[in-house]
């Protein structure tokens, strides 16, 4: 392209140019230097031109009604030789310093005029041209959306449903608990569970559905499945229907995916990891009010049976550390299971309000 006749304007909507200015080298020094060398004439408008190259805001941002002013002032100054400006330190000096030279020996020549009511008319049409680009370059704002937590919880003895906004349903076990933001703002839908709980998660291929249980995360679309988690860090996530990733944040190689009837089974911060085939009964029993003991260690039975009565239960005389409980009790008192656990576990108790004590025989 010839740019022999470049006006000011040419030269700050020439892309060489701009580049040459803002990100001076060897290279394009030598080009520009060249060229003023050829083109005299060019000098003027190439000064000129460079200021308001530099004086360009970003594209990515906005610019104030006191930036305008400012700027608008500086053409003008400029324009009417009233002002000699004194360049910011971090502006590149290459560019300036091949105008300065030639400058110095043109100052040596009669000088040439320029026609400075042009200059102000490509001044302005520049000017507009880059409001125009910054209008419609500028990426939108997005609203910031001020973040509201909730929280619903159950008290030992008690067990709850929960209608989500998206439609999910969350069936709370007792002395359980889950947090999440109203409205699932954002690209997902997570949820951060302690203790035990059913999800029916409403499909939405758009937004996953997130659980996180300690450091183990629980990803689906359209879904359901149980996860617990038990004492001593224990995770089981089982699988009723459609499917479900499963990854630990500690451990980045245990990541897994299930399909109906699967369980993964964990401890926090990955130390370990099982994935096997389940029974459903015994998955859900909870939801239908049964409680079953399938060689349940004590301690962990134990622990059942204060969360699904919200009692608390002491043990004394207990010396068997390997003794687990069977037994499934279907809409039974706390009395009724007591008296069928101790035939086989030989053991006595004591009920006294929410007070139970269990005394092991010697």
């Amino acid at each position: 392209m010839d740019k022999s006749n470049f006006s000011v304007e040419d030269f700050v909507l020439d892309t060489e140019f701009r580049e040459w200015i803002l990100s001076p080298n060897n290279k394009r020094n030598l080009q520009w230097d060249e060229y003023i060398k050829n083109n005299p004439q060019s000098l003027e408008h190439i000064r000129i031109a460079r200021e308001l190259v530099l004086n360009m805001p970003s594209p990515s941002r906005q610019l104030g009604s006191v930036k305008i002013d400012q700027l608008w002032d500086k053409i003008d100054k400029k324009l009417d030789g009233r002002e000699q400006k004194q360049e910011a330190k971090s502006f590149p000096i290459h560019a300036e310093a091949t105008i300065n030279h030639y400058s110095r020996q043109k100052s040596t020549k009669p000088s040439r005029k320029i026609n400075f009511q042009m200059v102000k008319a490509a001044a302005i049409l520049l000017l507009a041209f880059t409001l125009g680009l910054m209008y419609f370059t500028a990426p939108e704002q997005e609203e910031i959306q001020e973040l509201k937590w909730l929280t619903y919880s159950t008290k030992p003895g008690v067990k709850s449903a929960i209608t989500l906004s998206d439609g999910s349903v969350v069936k709370l076990n007792a002395g359980s608990s889950i947090r999440y933001v109203q409205n699932f703002v954002g690209d997902t839908r997570e949820v951060y569970l302690e203790g035990e709980a059913f999800f029916d998660v409403a499909h939405n291929a758009d937004k996953p559905f997130i659980v996180h249980t300690k450091d183990i995360t629980t990803r689906a679309l359209g879904t359901t499945f149980n996860i617990k988690s038990g004492i001593g860090g224990k995770i089981a996530v089982s699988l009723i229907t459609g499917k479900v990733e499963v990854k630990s944040a500690q451990v980045p190689e245990f990541i897994d995916y299930l399909t109906p009837g699967e369980q993964i089974n964990t401890l926090a911060s990955g130390e370990a990891w099982e994935k096997r085939a389940f029974d459903p009964e015994m998955i859900m029993a909870w939801l239908d009010q049964t409680i079953i003991f399938d060689k349940t260690p004590l301690p962990e039975a134990i622990k059942m049976l204060e969360n699904w009565f919200g009692v608390s239960i002491t043990v004394l005389n207990y010396k068997d550390q390997h003794l687990t409980l069977s037994g499934k009790y279907k809409g039974e008192t706390l009395k009724n299971i007591l008296e069928g656990l101790s035939y086989t576990a030989r053991f006595k108790y004591e009920i006294e309000g929410k007070e139970i004590q269990i005394n092991f025989q010697q």
